[in-house]
């Protein structure tokens, strides 16, 4: 078995010597080893709780057994399955996820799926059907926000995920925070979406108010502009309900779920819109193809986690941990001089600290006590806090002692020669949060 140290001379060599000192300087030089449950262990046999679960990837937890036991089984007759082919798993697939949106008290409802193998793939699809089914090129986008690394998807992120690669995609023009409540101003003829992550992860979890939600949704579908919400971290029961758009109780007309649907198992990614979109297929229904989207063997651990996220007795057990962390940390923000409070929406939830500094310090401890987080790469005032869904109430309260703990021995670091940090930058990103 290769050690530790020799996996980490193989990274640097082959994979990424630039990524090493900053998993250095946070806690991050971990080499994972076993894994289960709301755990993992590194090489030595330290063990962390995982509250990053890479974005949402293990809601239910590390090697839930009955996902394994569905892509076991379906390893048993299955293989990838080919996208010329009519295909059982995904047709069976893709009626669960349009029957789990629902409908919208207006009448709206989800109609189709396209599945690729992705998050990235999920949204860049998603700006593709927008730009066709419209016959417009203009996306409004959040200003600080994250859809992805690939293409389109990069294009709709912060201006940093493409400055480094000479990327200056046309079409995506973004809007700040403040300006979400008064969005059509931004809207011209040549407008053909507004994309939002439901919740902003990248940019600090800040919870988008429901007058505004619903304000953007009323005012895109007036001006006959598309909503496309993207879920993949917020999705899959991770917010309390299926899918956190439902807590505004409206209807986008594209969502794409990622991440958590693949039961961290086995990739897959989903892109869901309404059905009078299929138009743009009529004249060469051969437009799309993805290889691996949709593998059948995919299928198999989303069903899994679609039955979970619609499950009234999970989304309870997902309510009472949020409850349980609420109060928690509303309690610890009152004791500490550290802590401003929580921002949450289910167990969709970052820790947020008084300033920058003192939240890296804390991200830092966190890891050392055996508590795996990061900070919100766009808004470093947060650190992500989101322990797989599955985790028991005797965990968590376990979990809060090293998190108390962590804080306690934080101490604010000094940032100012480090380039990774923009102080100006994060100073402008709070303000604008906290206008929310």
């Amino acid at each position: 078995m290769t050690s530790r140290d020799e996996t980490i001379q193989l990274h640097e060599t082959y994979l990424s010597k630039h990524k090493l000192p900053l998993f250095r300087q946070f806690g991050w030089e971990v080499v994972e080893g076993k894994r289960e449950g709301v755990f993992f262990w590194d090489l030595d046999g330290k063990r962390y709780f995982d509250c990053h679960v890479c974005g949402g990837v293990y809601n239910l937890g590390h090697r839930n057994p009955k996902v394994i036991k569905a892509v076991s089984d379906a390893l048993g007759h299955l293989d990838l399955g080919n996208h010329h082919l009519v295909s059982t798993e995904r047709s069976a697939l893709a009626r669960k996820l349009v029957e789990s949106a629902g409908e919208a008290s207006s009448g709206e409802r989800m109609g189709r799926v396209v599945f690729s193998s992705g998050g990235g793939e999920a949204m860049d699809f998603a700006f593709k059907m927008a730009k066709g089914y419209t016959g417009k090129s203009k996306i409004l986008c959040l200003e600080g926000g994250y859809h992805g690394h690939t293409g389109l998807s990069m294009g709709a992120g912060d201006e940093k995920y493409t400055e480094a690669w000479n990327y200056k995609p046309e079409g995506f023009a973004k809007v700040s925070l403040e300006d979400l409540d008064q969005i059509e101003k931004f809207f011209d003829e040549d407008t053909a979406a507004v994309s939002l992550e439901t919740i902003p992860a990248t940019l600090g979890m800040n919870v988008i108010p429901r007058l505004t939600m619903q304000h953007i949704r009323k005012v895109t579908r007036e001006h006959g502009i598309l909503l496309i919400l993207d879920e993949i971290q917020t999705g899959c029961g991770r917010s309390g309900r299926t899918w956190a758009f439902q807590h505004y109780d409206i209807m986008p007309d594209i969502f794409a779920t990622g991440k958590g649907f693949s039961g961290g198992i086995y990739p897959i990614a989903a892109t869901v819109y309404r059905d009078e979109m299929e138009r743009v297929y009529e004249e060469n229904p051969m437009i799309h193809f993805s290889t691996f989207g949709g593998s059948e063997i995919g299928c198999a651990a989303a069903d899994v986690v679609i039955d979970h996220a619609t499950d009234p007795d999970f989304l309870a057990h997902v309510n009472a941990l949020s409850d349980y962390f609420r109060t928690a940390i509303k309690d610890l923000a009152e004791r500490s001089n550290k802590v401003s409070g929580l921002r949450q929406v289910g167990m969709f939830q970052a820790i947020e600290f008084v300033d920058v500094a003192t939240c890296i310090s804390a991200v830092a401890r966190l890891n050392t006590n055996g508590v795996f987080c990061v900070f919100s790469n766009n808004d470093r005032v947060c650190a992500q806090f989101m322990p797989p869904l599955i985790m028991t109430l005797d965990e968590a309260e376990e979990l809060m002692g090293l998190v108390r703990q962590s804080i306690e021995e934080a101490e604010a670091q000094d940032l100012s020669s480090s380039s990774f940090f923009s102080t100006q930058t994060e100073a402008r990103i709070l303000r604008a949060n906290r206008a929310l």
